[in-house]
């Protein structure tokens, strides 16, 4: 079986699958209660995830760039040019979003959050620029482009769930006694509209679903390095379980920050995991190494 194989076996699908409607039932009766014993706004463990939880996502556009960039000629120039200059807009974009949504948390100096996302993105470019050389050119392109295509949809469908659900927050709940909690399966637009109405932003309503965890989970996908990596080779699983746990540490620390609800949390997951067995689906047919 090769590795992203693992990520569509029936009983992988059937283990996340019942994970994740326990967690919604539990959420559906006890959002509220949850999020009131866990907030807590000056937690360190949910302010470096809220600050790099997202690094899944980011980093991930960049390798995908290198791994498009890297990935040997193309048969002429009209093939070769664009996917280059893809490849380096991508490292580009992924480099920078890693550079720069830490700095929307932390409160140490900039530049050194700077340094430390640059530093990261370097380290993942020059990884997968070596995989890249080294795997056989249609397999590299076809991983780029899972990628590519699992991040952007991921963030594009949950945004436009979030922001015409408009929950809001547990955040502004706790702190403004004009809010007040809704459950899931009520659209709060009313609400929103009222208290944007009087200066409250209007992030404080992109409670449901959770972008973080959507965003930390496309480490899901972490098994398919072991198709271009021998010396991860069997390791499909392994890699499979560290992608569920970060994503899992993830969704923990935001209901701590009061940003989201269990709820909002799972269905960000599960937004990401339907994403990725259907490109998967779609697009994972493994080439062998030549």
């Amino acid at each position: 079986m090769h590795s992203g194989s693992i990520i569509t076996a029936k009983k992988t699908k059937l283990t996340v699958i019942t994970v994740l409607l326990a967690l919604m039932m539990i959420g559906s009766f006890a959002d509220y209660a949850i999020s009131c014993s866990l907030f807590n706004l000056n937690n360190p463990f949910g302010i470096f995830l809220a600050a790099y939880g997202e690094y899944p996502a980011t980093l991930g556009l960049a390798a995908s760039g290198s791994l498009l960039a890297f990935s040997g000629r193309g048969k002429s120039a009209l093939n070769t040019v664009p996917r280059i200059l893809v490849g380096i807009v991508l490292m580009l974009f992924g480099t920078f979003m890693a550079c720069f949504m830490p700095t929307i948390y932390l409160s140490m100096e900039p530049v050194i959050v700077y340094a430390i996302g640059f530093a990261l993105s370097i380290v993942v470019i020059l990884l997968s620029r070596r995989l890249a050389i080294l795997n056989d050119p249609a397999k590299v392109r076809r991983i780029a482009l899972i990628l590519i295509l699992v991040i952007f949809a991921e963030m594009i469908l949950v945004n436009l769930i979030k922001i015409p659900w408009g929950r809001a927050r547990m955040r502004l709940v706790a702190t403004d006694s004009r809010a007040y909690f809704m459950p899931w399966w009520q659209v709060g637009g009313s609400l929103k509209h009222e208290l944007t109405a009087l200066g409250v932003a209007s992030e404080e309503f992109k409670s449901f679903p959770s972008g973080h965890t959507a965003n930390a989970a496309v480490l899901l996908l972490l098994p398919l390095l072991a198709d271009l990596e021998p010396k991860l080779k069997g390791k499909g699983k392994t890699l499979l379980i560290i992608g569920a746990v970060w994503a899992a540490l993830v969704a923990f620390s935001r209901i701590i920050m009061g940003a989201h609800y269990l709820s909002d949390t799972v269905v960000g997951c599960t937004v990401n995991y339907l994403v990725i067995l259907i490109i998967l689906k779609l697009l994972y047919h493994p080439v062998e190494t030549r």
